[in-house]
């Protein structure tokens, strides 16, 4: 049974050559055949120039990496080619969440207003505030990017908006996001309307701070990256991992800017390797870290899908439940989807961003998926 075709997303690989000695001649997995198949197939027929996959399953781990990052360039991504993952950065944002809760630092309930300073009488709808569950199930009612003038540009999709973007974000810090957040107006009861937000996950993200007492990229390391041994899964690069991270191509195959935040880098500025992916695919399909198993649970039901901490959820007769998260940046999109039913973890992801890569890159990992299931 194919897999729902669920996609909303903003601005928003898979090939390979089988290398197969004569004597004595090598076999390769059917996984790996099947990863290389769909990547030969995806970077035929579109812009994508380039492309990496990891997929996990039973235990066992499978890697690909296709194409060539700089068009004529000839350099093949590899395991340490640092991506930016874009929005499913706000699946580690819903793990810290769930970690929050068991530690006993927050609570789903807890008026949001509780842990920011000074007074935000807007943050309610009739004498109903906005609650940690709100914001973790996009329901806060909240706009999706603050400053708000973010939300007219994303309504005409063209080569320059990622330049428009940046210039906004590279200037716009913390104290300009709270002064913003109090001239919002919530127009109706929080906790019953979706509506899909990066401003909701960077105050998610500044609730940890006051709750911990810990700045959010210290929480990550502590609680997920570090503590695995993701060592290149960051916010902030250093120089070294800075030389690594892939160039991004945007709709016109046009180099487009990296994404830049002075805020909390919750909604969509992580950075992670292939290696990095994989091991979090395992830590999402095992029992290891207690945040991420309890990310999840069920926290919003609608009439055709579910909400976890930020981690889309659905299901289906033939595949049980499963998760998946799309991010997509200003030059790079990835697709991170999960099975625990079949014990399947997969991570697609490319340096190429236009209107039909994420419809494109779902495809390829949906036919690897109905192949190796």
């Amino acid at each position: 049974m194919k897999l729902s075709h669920l996609f909303l997303l903003t601005i928003l690989s898979i090939f390979g050559c089988k290398n197969t000695a004569k004597q004595p001649e090598t076999t390769k997995e059917p996984i790996q055949l099947s990863m290389d198949s769909y990547a030969d197939s995806l970077l035929m027929d579109s812009m994508i120039h380039s492309a990496s996959i990891v997929v996990y399953k039973d235990g066992e781990e499978y890697t690909g990496h296709y194409g060539e990052l700089d068009p004529g360039k000839g350099n093949k991504p590899n395991d340490q080619t640092i991506y930016e993952i874009a929005s499913v950065s706000k699946t580690f944002a819903g793990a810290l969440a769930a970690q929050g809760v068991i530690d006993g630092k927050i609570s789903l309930d807890d008026d949001i207003r509780d842990y920011l300073k000074g007074d935000f009488p807007n943050l309610s709808y009739n004498e109903t505030p906005i609650r940690v569950r709100d914001l973790l199930t996009h329901t806060s009612r909240l706009p999706r990017f603050l400053p708000v003038s973010m939300n007219d540009l994303m309504t005409d999709f063209n080569e320059e908006l990622p330049f428009k973007i940046h210039e906004i974000e590279k200037n716009y810090s913390k104290e300009q996001f709270f002064k913003d957040l109090r001239e919002i107006t919530i127009d109706t009861i929080p906790g019953t309307t979706y509506e899909y937000s990066n401003a909701d996950t960077e105050l998610m993200a500044a609730i940890l701070e006051e709750a911990y007492g810990k700045t959010y990229e210290e929480l990550l390391d502590e609680k997920i990256c570090a503590k695995a041994g993701m060592r290149d899964t960051k916010i902030a690069l250093n120089d070294e991992q800075k030389r690594r991270l892939a160039n991004g191509y945007g709709m016109t195959s046009k180099l487009t800017p990296h994404m830049e935040s002075r805020l909390w880098g919750a909604g969509g500025n992580m950075k992670s390797t292939t290696a990095d992916l994989l091991t979090y695919i395992k830590l999402q399909l095992g029992t290891e870290n207690e945040g991420i198993v309890k990310s999840h649970e069920v926290l919003k039901e609608w009439e055709t899908t579910k909400t976890g901490y930020y981690w889309p959820i659905d299901e289906s007769p033939e595949d049980g439940v499963y998760y998946r998260h799309h991010g997509g940046a200003f030059g790079m999109q990835n697709w991170f989807f999960i099975a625990p039913k079949y014990n399947i973890g997969i991570s697609i992801i490319t340096n190429q961003s236009d209107m039909e890569t994420g419809n494109k890159l779902w495809d390829t990992m949906n036919g690897i998926f109905e192949e190796i299931k």
